[in-house]
């Protein structure tokens, strides 16, 4: 339950790791001071208690600390910020057997995302050990999740993209080009809108590669059968009855 209670935007985290690239982690009696003003003596030795234990598991500590203060800023109580953390030290070394170890926080944090998404973890393993931009797929996987798009042809796209050596920018456009489709063919237009639409976006975005045009036409078009479906009422026979007067 715990690891539902906060979640950032993929943008946040991507500027926060850069953000906690540039300060030293918090010195030792300063972390214990902190977390004994707001969690009080108990609860900030068994969280420091995790946090170290992560550490020695080659778990960044930065991440850790910022998991916790995180909770303590959103005044989550004492036991809910240790079991937060508990719970994202478990998910962090879960990411680690899939993107290494030695990985750099902010791609240990995203494949943590990923998992917790049901992200296949074979294309994690692939994405981390091919690509350098590991995090920005994964944000771009996420984005396409979020837009809408089922994870079978979320993780289809991204194995196109690095099959096809695709840069970071034009991995990073795949979710505004689903959207893009969505709003041009997404009103009952026929099939021939959704090619016709993809290619044409292919074309503008990916001018020098080869482009998944029909996974992203299907894509799309799943994604904007979900987002009707969602807005859709349900049908008169599922309807609350109308209490009588």
């Amino acid at each position: 339950m715990a690891k539902a209670l906060w979640r950032r935007s993929p943008a946040a985290v991507c500027l926060g790791a850069i953000l906690l690239g540039l300060a030293m982690p918090l010195a030792g009696q300063d972390t214990r001071a902190r977390f004994s003003r707001h969690l009080g003596a108990v609860y900030a030795a068994r969280t420091l208690s995790v946090i170290e234990a992560g550490v020695q598991d080659g778990l960044p500590r930065g991440l850790l600390i910022d998991k916790a203060m995180e909770g303590v800023a959103k005044g989550m109580s004492p036991e809910v910020v240790l079991a937060a953390v508990d719970t994202f030290a478990a998910e962090l070394r879960d990411a680690a057997s899939v993107v290494g170890p030695g990985a750099a926080p902010i791609a240990l944090e995203k494949a943590a995302d990923a998992l917790r998404r049901g992200v296949g973890r074979e294309l994690l393993m692939r994405l981390g050990r091919d690509r350098a931009d590991f995090a920005l797929l994964v944000v771009s996987l996420e984005e396409l999740l979020d837009a809408g798009v089922e994870r079978d042809l979320a993780e289809d796209l991204l194995r196109y993209a690095v099959a096809e050596e695709f840069d970071s920018d034009a991995v990073l456009r795949l979710p505004a080009s689903v959207k893009l489709l969505i709003r041009e063919c997404g009103d009952g237009q026929p099939d021939s809108c959704w090619s016709q639409a993809s290619m044409r976006e292919c074309a503008r975005v990916m001018p020098t590669r080869p482009c998944p045009t029909r996974t992203l036409a299907e894509a799309a078009r799943s994604a904007a059968a979900r987002l009707l479906l969602a807005r859709s009422p349900p049908p008169r026979s599922l309807r609350t009855p109308a209490t009588p007067g």
